[in-house]
């Protein structure tokens, strides 16, 4: 089912991240999308338990967060010789090989932003749940919102599927907790994408604030 938004009401008031139209704001249920009456782009969509979900999930990303980057991924054993490494060690082994820049990246993208986004979302569902509004409540989700452009588990997965592929015929492979932990932190950072109802949160912080 889709639910189109009506124009103008002086309350309620959004804009169309694709046309720029004012719209009023309504209320939609599980499975109905509000879509820009004008370009037919898709607002928002009805998410179920949304809050609760949130908090889970927040909550479980926060749990692997310290294994899945500080214990080793992986061991190679080649001819006799055992390598293994954590994302951690990764990053110290950039910074002593004067890979500056490359070192900082990847700290940001795998360590720093990942742990902010978790932690801020974390405590903006807690907050929500328990039904207290702190005054920084909505400068939190703000900065979660900017901050989810930056988190990039996925593509760190990839580099380690490739290594996968590249050492396969070259070594003996052990998968180690640390990458089952961070397997773990990857899907717990994209669920919590999908099931974030922003629109709700947002109405939540909102309402409070009338």
């Amino acid at each position: 089912m889709e639910a189109q938004i009506d124009k103008l009401d002086l309350e309620n008031v959004m804009a169309c991240p694709e046309c720029d139209l004012l719209l009023q704001q309504v209320d939609v249920i599980r499975g109905q999308k509000a879509l820009c009456p004008r370009c037919g782009h898709m607002l928002y969509s009805g998410k179920k338990d949304s809050l609760d979900k949130t908090l889970a999930l927040s909550i479980s990303g926060l749990i692997l967060y310290l294994p899945a980057n500080f214990l080793p991924l992986m061991t190679l054993d080649t001819l006799g010789l055992e390598k293994s490494g954590s994302i951690y060690d990764g990053v110290i082994s950039l910074y002593q090989h004067r890979y500056f820049f490359v070192a900082i990246m990847v700290a940001l993208t795998s360590l720093i932003f990942p742990l902010a986004k978790l932690s801020l979302l974390f405590l903006v569902s807690l907050a929500l749940k328990l039904k207290v509004y702190p005054r920084f409540l909505s400068l939190c989700l703000r900065y979660y919102h900017h901050l989810d452009e930056w988190g990039m588990l996925e593509v760190y997965m990839v580099g380690i599927l490739v290594t996968i592929i590249k050492m396969y015929h070259m070594a003996h492979i052990q998968y180690d907790a640390g990458f089952f932990c961070f397997m773990g932190l990857l899907w717990v950072a994209l669920g919590s994408s999908v099931v974030l109802d922003e629109h709700l949160f947002w109405r939540l912080i909102e309402h409070k604030k009338s």
